[in-house]
């Protein structure tokens, strides 16, 4: 995977309403194809009540190709690559802990703006970062549930991204890092494939809250 990275583009940084960067085709767009058809039946998967959206940190459910996808983005190869270009050292994640999850949605489907908890409850580590890669070819700006940064002003986010199929989003992980996702209109049976992984670091290590 490393030459992949190190082939990559650089990435899109933006520093408002927090630091986030934005890369496209950053990963092999077979593979990427590949887990999307790896997904495990949404009746295995964590639901949200009264929302289409789904949830799992089971790997062990996934098919081949998604599971090598997580195995790869959770691998030292890009916490070393993610750690050069923040400039965050000690970056790691956390296979057999929190290390993120793999996520469906469907038509209806929204995630309010939230601000979710950067520290973990039982090693203290800080979640410093989270990168979400999208899987859905063929994505639209009308079907929504593009990613919203900050907090809205006059009904709107200051930072919309468009789910774009080999997109890869990393936002920082702090208590103002507010996001969430716009209302997904996309036709039924579009799923919305999002693969989210985290990266911590030893608080000890940078003081960093």
């Amino acid at each position: 995977m490393r030459r992949q990275l190190d082939a990559a583009h650089e990435p899109c940084f933006r520093a408002d309403p927090f630091p986030h960067y934005v890369w496209d085709g950053i990963l092999p767009a077979d593979a990427l194809r590949a887990a999307a058809d790896a997904y495990p039946d949404t009746s295995v998967m964590t639901a949200k009540p009264g929302i289409p959206r789904w949830h799992s940190q089971d790997r062990h459910l996934a098919g081949p190709a998604l599971r090598d996808l997580c195995e790869a983005l959770l691998g030292d190869d890009l916490a070393a690559f993610l750690g050069e270009v923040t400039g965050v050292e000690g970056l790691h994640t956390e296979p057999e802990g929190d290390w993120g999850s793999y996520r469906l949605a469907g038509h209806g489907a929204v995630h309010h703006a939230h601000v979710g908890s950067n520290r973990h409850p039982e090693t203290g580590r800080l979640r410093r970062y989270s990168l979400f890669t999208y899987l859905t070819e063929g994505w639209r700006p009308e079907d929504g549930g593009w990613l919203e940064l900050g907090e809205p002003v006059d009904g709107a986010a200051p930072a919309r991204i468009m789910p774009s199929f080999n997109r890869s989003v990393l936002i920082e992980t702090t208590s103002r890092s507010l996001h969430g996702v716009s209302l997904l209109r996309a036709p039924s049976p579009v799923l919305r494939r999002t693969v989210t992984v985290h990266f911590w670091t030893d608080p000890a290590a940078d003081g960093a809250a």
